[in-house]
């Protein structure tokens, strides 16, 4: 037996799918660490080999080198050396004269003593991670070339500082260096061979090299599988067995996922953030976001094979013949849709609620992948809303319900729900919902199944309208959630971070030296110098807290600080209950504070065993508004950002007199406005300031008001917008997927049938249509580009603009600085300058580095990261050779790097009352690029909103233009559509002399001398078929005849023989007679009847009685049933000749019951319903059928299957159905029955 090719491709997938499953399974035993190792390690080796070839090459041009000796003194050929080593290829220099530093191409490593190094190559830790340094010397000349390969610094990773390999030698991710002890270690060496440093996997790496190989190669084997099922099921319900096609299909998807759930073959087998629980999980069936992917996927393909085949699933007949039972299936599928959406309601707002993804699509740019997915997930779940309704509507459209009862029924069903929801949470998602469901199934029941571009439109709003509604209400609902165990903790008088932080701190402070010195001066000691020594114990989370320092002798007597309360003041607080804190011999914390949190700390300096005085440190919990100038370089801020207080308004009463405030709202001062209640939470809505306050009473006379702004119709429209985008771009991506994969489904499968129906679809395009997608993606084209070059020049202009802030700052603190060294003279080093410096920054609102002339830095307003060692204490070279060398007035550089965070710097010189350059102010922008991104998302935001308006509104323009533009031809068009040969027709009346009043002219001529031809034709077709029907009567007349001619002469020579039998034969042949004549009758008959068809008087009529007095003239008859199922909601008038009409579905009713042999059931059903236009007729048989080979013939004049019959009886119907304006069609499968389609244009 020859195999189809179609059935050769689907067995093709499957043996696909296997060998990619087994691939990607089998790749993961043939491949090791090892060999990932050997890999990545060989990529480092190689491009280290690049880097010291280009050392080496620099070293041995000796043009070079003596531009590297003069790099202090040449500024464009210093600069010219840090563009081509640093910039492109990473590799860095210091450069000494006599021991003593030149010039510097980097600031990451602190000044490096050449002594310690020795020459040649060698691979040395400095504070921040491992480099291999390569040293020459030449004369008094030392060289130092230091190239990048592992960064590591001293404290655990974060956002900004990660262990990793430099990414000038490789983008992996998961090496390190090795120690002596490790086992699996690829070995590193230099040109010359020498042993460098060792590399092997981070411990815990569980990927492969192919781990990305291999997770495609699954997903398209089980993608490969999920076709071949598809086309296997496809090809079952084309035999005639839908439901066990459909079954097959679902089991293969339970299976497959109930055993990916067990097994876990994504989860265990790929490490996805995908499929990590702690960004969702809801349930066994959704463990994570990749499964509820997975899920959405499936049922997605399910819903779609049943969508493709919702025309063969079939009711029993005794279900769609009663009433009763159809409208009660009908409402059970409007409460099962509506119970779906439900459902589908609850599981998204999991998906927001339940989970740690980014949903903020009013910042666009910061939504992650796992974001998109969530997104994606979305519109593939209104796509199955979409999916179910139809098909809901096209397998409930066979029963005995009319579209009248339907709409009773819908109504019914939205009342109830109306008034459910007048009650219970009230929104207007379900009633734009109802009017989804209604314009999706009208399509359907009405059978329109071409949407207009208007429809797609509203569609595509509503869906919108209704998502933003969602999305807007699931955030609120989650960030009210978020305000509950905030508004507790904050109301607590306990910080557990904040008591962490102190356990250890007085230890460190009683051991610190400093205090000592401090305390011995006595009167001489400098109080500023004190408070910023502490200020770095006092940084991190402590930060938040507002701190105060008083430092007693003694005696108790206060040092420095006139403000200090007595010292009594806190032994009192400790006597009267302050709790000490775990693990801390001198921190305390004050109990019973409403609002804040308060600490203290009581530290005994001694010196040698003499008590020399007393320390006291008091912290107080600032207000819940941080705004750091810095971001979280070393995750000192980690436990903030867990409360995360932007946007926030607090607020404290007691006994409803306001304590204290934060945030933006004014809080009135007496607090009687917020009704609460104990130890519970309330929400109160302001609409006239546009805030929302939840107010918690931990006790009757204490109350915590946490208020927030509401979303503003900004932010609404954003989201409106947002997803009115991404549903049209997710439907086009959809449509153009699902008809590949319908095309490649098809057993004529290729890149020709492909293009061949390609060009069948763009030839069924409207041109009404085309003009509407041209001017909408000529818009779209516009905006996009006029879009993008909006961006560009925002982007720039942002850009300026932070050069111009950072400009002007500089040059505001530069004067200012300047201004203090004119007052205070010189600048000094000291402890008292330090604090000084400090306070003037703190002053200015800015972070400030101060370097000497020689670029060393001398100050800082964040020595955390110098004290680290995570940069060295030099001056940016690019800004040095600036302000030095090219003796410039200031200088920005916007890509200055501390580990991965890239930020802008101003530099400037400073300046004495002689107008002498003495140090270099360094003004770092750490928060520019989060300010950027900020900015530029906003605007991206903005354009989107409004790209989408002007979309919508380009979209209502489109129809309308369109409209106005095909109206002159659709008015041609129905003119044409009216003109009927051998009919007077009326010509075009058009008033304007253009293109269109061209053509109608050429048609009215057109129509004139087609009447002429028509009536000169008809007469020529009147005598050739009159001839040719004269021929078939003469010869229909002559088969009776003969018979009668003979029988005469028979008895006319019995009669003149004197036949004894005359009388038998007489009667005999007087029977014979008759039946001769009444055959001859009948062909007269039939042949009057069809010459009188012009004739046809057309009268308004109703269609139903007509068909149930057909149906009445046989209903009696042995062995048959004639079911009539009407659809239509009203009476159904057309225009139509009475006896034509009536003779019409006698035919056809007679025709059908001599179809069938007498031994079997006959069984026609007569389906009768309309459309806003037409009438239609469906007359079904269960007969022989009508052959192929006959088809084009059956309505032909005088051709019959039946040995007796005349064949114009279908002639006659397809006549009288055409007299009426209508038209015939039918449908035949030999052994299964016939099917006549007739439809009358409505009166």
């Amino acid at each position: 037996m020859k195999i189809s090719f179609g059935v050769k491709i689907r067995f093709l997938l499957l043996v696909l799918g296997c060998c990619l499953i087994a691939t990607s399974i089998s790749l993961s035993f043939f491949t090791t660490k090892s060999e990932l190792l050997d890999h990545d390690a060989n990529e480092i080796q190689q491009n280290l080999l690049a880097k010291e070839r280009a050392v080496e090459n620099f070293l041995a041009n000796k043009q070079e080198v003596a531009k590297a000796k003069q790099f202090h003194l040449n500024p464009q050929d210093a600069t010219n050396f840090i563009e081509l080593y640093r910039r492109q290829n990473g590799i860095n220099l210091f450069t000494y004269q006599n021991n003593r530093l030149k010039f510097w191409s980097t600031y990451k490593v602190s000044e490096i003593d050449p002594a310690d190094i020795k020459e040649g190559s060698s691979v040395l830790f400095f504070s921040n991670g491992w480099y291999e340094v390569i040293k020459s010397v030449q004369g008094n000349f030392s060289f130092i070339f230091l190239i990048s390969i592992q960064s590591q610094y001293p404290f655990k990773e974060t956002q900004y500082f990660k262990n990793d390999i430099d990414p000038l030698l490789s983008s992996t991710k998961i090496l390190t260096f090795a120690s002596f002890t490790d086992k699996d270690v690829y070995t590193i060496k230099s040109l010359d061979n020498k042993f460098l440093f060792g590399l092997k996997v981070k411990p815990g790496y569980a990927d492969t090299y192919y781990s990305g190989t291999q997770l495609w190669l699954f997903v398209a084997g089980m993608l490969c599988i999920c076709m071949f099922f598809n086309s296997l099921c496809s090809f079952i319900a084309r035999r005639g067995h839908i439901a066990w096609g459909t079954f097959l299909l679902l089991f293969f998807f339970m299976a497959f996922r109930l055993t990916d759930l067990y097994f876990g073959w994504f989860n265990h087998r790929f490490t996805l953030d995908l499929f990590d629980p702690k960004i969702y999980a809801d349930s066994f069936l959704m463990p994570s976001l990749g499964d509820f992917l997975l899920n959405v996927i499936a049922i997605t393909w399910l819903l779609l094979f049943m969508y493709n085949h919702k025309e063969q699933y079939q009711f029993p007949g005794w279900i769609k013949r009663n009433k009763v039972v159809g409208l009660f299936i009908q409402a059970v599928l409007l409460v099962l849709i509506g119970k779906i959406v439900w459902d589908t309601d609850d599981i998204f707002f999991g998906l927001i609620f339940n989970s740690r993804i980014n949903f903020d699509i009013v910042n666009i740019l910061k939504l992650s992948g796992t974001s998109w997915v969530g997104i994606v997930i979305l519109c593939l779940a209104w796509f199955q809303i979409y999916l179910i309704t139809v098909i809901s509507a096209t397998i409930s459209s066979q029963l005995n319900v009319t579209n009248k009862e339907r709409i009773i029924i819908f109504v019914i069903g939205f009342a109830g729900v109306f008034v459910y929801k007048l009650f219970v949470d009230f929104n207007a998602f379900f009633i734009v919902f109802a009017l989804i469901l209604f314009i999706v199934a009208r399509a359907v029941y009405l059978k329109e199944s071409n949407f207009s571009i208007g429809m797609f439109a509203i569609v595509f709003f509503c869906l919108a309208f209704n998502t933003s509604i969602k999305y807007t209400r699931f955030k609120d609902i989650k960030e009210r959630n978020l305000r509950e165990p905030l508004a507790r903790k904050i109301q607590s008088s306990e910080d557990l971070n904040a008591i962490l932080a102190l356990g250890s701190l007085g230890n460190e402070i009683a051991k610190d030296d400093f205090l000592a010195r401090y305390f011995n001066q006595n009167k001489m000691a400098n109080y500023a110098v004190l408070k910023n020594h502490l200020k770095d114990y006092l940084d991190g989370y402590l930060s938040r807290y507002d701190s105060q320092i008083y430092p007693y002798d003694r005696l108790g007597t206060a040092m420095g600080n006139a403000d200090s309360p007595p010292i009594d003041k806190y032994k009192n607080l400790v006597e009267a209950g302050s709790v000490k804190i775990d693990g801390s011999n001198f921190f305390y914390q004050v109990n019973n504070t409403f609002g804040y949190q308060d600490y203290f700390g009581i530290i005994s300096v001694v010196d040698n065993g003499n008590l020399l005085g007393t320390l006291i440190i008091e912290l107080r919990s600032k207000p819940y508004n941080y705004n750091n100038r810095l971001p979280d370089l070393l995750g000192d801020q980690k436990e903030a950002k867990d409360e995360d207080f932007r946007g926030y308004s607090i607020a404290f009463y007691s006994n409803n007199k306001l304590l204290n405030q934060s945030g933006n709202f004014t809080f009135p001062l007496d607090g009687s406005i917020f009704k609460g209640k104990k130890d519970d939470f309330v929400i109160l809505s302001d609409d006239s300031l546009h805030y929302s306050h939840l107010i918690y009473k931990p006790s009757a006379s204490k109350m915590v008001v946490i208020s927030k702004a509401k979303v503003d119709y900004v932010e609404r429209l954003a989201a409106l917008s947002f997803f009115f985008l991404v549903f049209i771009i997710f439907s086009l991506l959809l449509y153009g997927l699902i008809w590949l994969i319908k095309n490649l489904d098809d057993d004529k499968v290729g890149w020709f049938s492909i293009n061949r129906s390609l060009m069948i679809n763009a030839n069924k395009i409207l041109y009404k249509t085309r003009i509407q997608v041209v001017i909408v993606l000529s818009v779209v084209a516009t905006l996009v580009i006029v879009g993008w070059v909006t961006y560009y020049y925002m982007n720039k202009e942002y850009r300026g603009q932070q050069d111009a802030i950072l400009k002007d700052k500089i040059r505001k603190v530069q004067q200012n600085f300047e201004k203090q060294v004119f007052n205070n003279g010189m600048i000094s080093n000291d402890e008292s300058a330090v604090a000084d410096f400090n306070n003037f920054a703190d002053i200015n609102n800015a972070d400030l580095n101060l370097y000497d002339l020689n670029g060393n830095l001398t100050m800082t307003t964040y020595p955390k990261l110098y004290n680290y060692k995570i940069i060295g204490r030099k001056m940016g070279p690019l800004a040095y050779i600036s302000l030095n060398g090219l003796h410039r007035s200031e200088f920005i550089n916007l890509d200055e790097k501390i580990g991965n965070l890239t930020y802008a710097a101003a530099y400037a010189p400073i300046r004495n009352a002689q107008n002498k350059t003495i140090a270099y102010l360094s003004l770092p922008n750490y928060s520019n690029e989060e300010e950027y991104t900020d900015k530029i998302a906003l605007f991206v935001s903005n354009l989107i909103n409004i790209y989408a308006l002007v979309f919508v509104a380009i979209g209502v323009l489109a129809i309308f233009l369109a409209n106005q533009i095909t109206s002159p031809l659709t008015f041609i068009q129905e003119s044409i559509s009216r003109t009927k040969i051998g009919q007077r027709n009326e010509p075009i009346v058009w008033r304007r002399h253009d293109e269109i009043g061209s053509l109608i002219k050429e048609y009215n001529n057109m129509i004139a001398a087609l009447e002429d031809s028509a009536l000169r034709l008809a007469r020529s077709e009147r005598e050739s078929a009159w001839r040719e029907m004269a021929k078939q009567v003469a010869h229909e007349i002559k088969n009776p005849l003969t018979p009668l001619k003979l029988g005469v002469q028979l008895l006319e020579k019995s009669w003149k023989e004197k036949d004894p039998n005359f009388e038998l034969k007489f009667n005999k042949f007087s029977k014979s007679f008759i039946e001769q004549i009444d055959s001859l009758s009948k062909i007269a008959s039939e042949f009057s009847n069809f010459a009188k068809m012009p004739d046809t008087n057309l009268e308004r009529l109703l269609l139903l009685p007509i068909i149930e007095q057909a149906r009445e003239v046989f209903k009696s008859t042995d062995n048959v049933t004639i079911d009539v199922l009407n659809k239509s909601e009203k009476d159904i008038e057309i225009m139509a000749d009475h006896d034509q009409l009536l003779r019409t579905f006698n035919n056809l009713l007679k025709n059908a019951i001599e179809a069938i042999d007498e031994e079997t059931l006959c069984c026609i059903t007569i389906i009768v319903y309309m459309d806003t236009k037409n009438a239609y007729i469906e007359i079904k048989d269960n007969g022989k059928g009508i052959p192929p080979s006959l088809h084009d013939k059956i309505f032909v004049p005088n051709f019959t299957t039946k040995s007796s019959g005349t064949g114009l009886g279908l002639a006659f119907v397809k006549q009288a159905v055409e007299n009426a304006g209508g038209s015939v069609k039918f449908t035949s499968i030999s052994g299964l029955g016939t099917t006549f389609y007739l439809n009358f244009p409505l009166a």
